[in-house]
């Protein structure tokens, strides 16, 4: 099964609270994860997309992402399988 992500914008620590007391349990157990967004780029300048097989996927999301925390103060979205090099 997929682990579910929470991503709480910076400026929502309050919300970021509620979510880690809500979710407790399915945090504990892995089943979720939530976390407050990590990305430090200017306005307007595109985040560096991770390692995936289609950068234009990637850099959607990250739109997506991005909108979400604007409007919503969080975003929830689906971990994305980690692919092998090799």
């Amino acid at each position: 099964m997929a682990r579910m992500l929470f991503i709480v914008a910076r400026d929502q620590p309050e919300l970021m609270d509620f979510l880690r007391q809500d979710f407790a349990a399915e945090e504990a157990e892995g089943a979720i994860a939530i976390f407050m967004d990590r990305r430090r780029s200017p306005r307007g300048q595109a985040v560096r997309p991770s390692e995936s097989d289609d950068p234009r996927r990637d850099q959607g999301r990250n739109m997506e992402v991005g909108s979400a925390l604007r409007e919503l103060g969080c975003a929830f979205v689906r971990e994305q399988a980690r692919t092998s090099p090799y």
